[in-house]
């Protein structure tokens, strides 16, 4: 699938503050151009796109959500970040233990039988209103089958990187078998925050 520039060109511009005038400068085209690509009616020519995406990339310009997606994909711990959307959920980014562990050489959470709990806990937070962006964040407290006796501490964290699209970053911690965990591992959904205060 071929790079969507236009929306590419806007949110890169819109996170660096810039006007088309001042970006147009910094990728070598004039104000005109930068407003076509913006509109879609241009596709740009290999050395454009070649500016475009270096401008992208330069650690000085990276977004916050870039951050956070190298964090994921670097991190020694089972984590994921997953694009949410009516076509589905789609891994953005996972760390290496996520994809060996859990994911165990699946493309698609739906597919990998160690993160069903994730799937259901997701489908559980949609249906309470994640897409109206009325929650904060969520815990969960999964078992893991695998293993006799082994308990994680789930925690999800939706977020939207510059053009507005929807992630959910997932992180797992390992708990020590415990009264607590069994009791929270018997939960049958997570445990929803609020962005008022309230709990769900």
């Amino acid at each position: 699938m071929g790079t969507d520039w236009a929306s590419t060109v806007r949110s890169l511009r819109l996170r660096l503050r810039l006007k088309q005038g001042a970006m147009a400068e910094l990728i070598g085209v004039s104000q005109t151009y930068v407003s076509r690509l913006e509109a879609g009616l241009v596709t740009p020519p290999a050395a454009v796109a070649e500016a475009i995406v270096k401008l992208a990339e330069d650690p000085r310009t990276r977004s916050l959500f870039d951050d956070l997606r190298a964090t994921v994909e670097h991190s020694p711990f089972p984590c994921l970040l997953l694009q949410t959307g009516p076509e589905g959920l789609r891994i953005e980014a996972a760390s290496t233990i996520m994809r060996q562990d859990f994911l165990a050489g699946e493309h698609r959470i739906e597919n990998a039988p160690a993160l069903k709990r994730l799937t259901g806990d997701l489908e559980a937070l949609h249906r309470q209103g994640l897409a109206d962006g009325n929650i904060l964040g969520a815990s969960a407290v999964w078992t893991d089958h695998d293993a006799i006796n082994r308990f994680w501490q789930v925690r999800y964290t939706p977020i939207r990187d510059e053009t507005g699209a929807s992630f959910m970053h997932v992180t797992l911690a390992d708990l020590e078998d415990s009264p607590a965990a069994r009791a929270a591992a018997n939960d049958a959904k997570p445990r929803i925050e609020r962005f008022n205060g309230s709990e769900g």
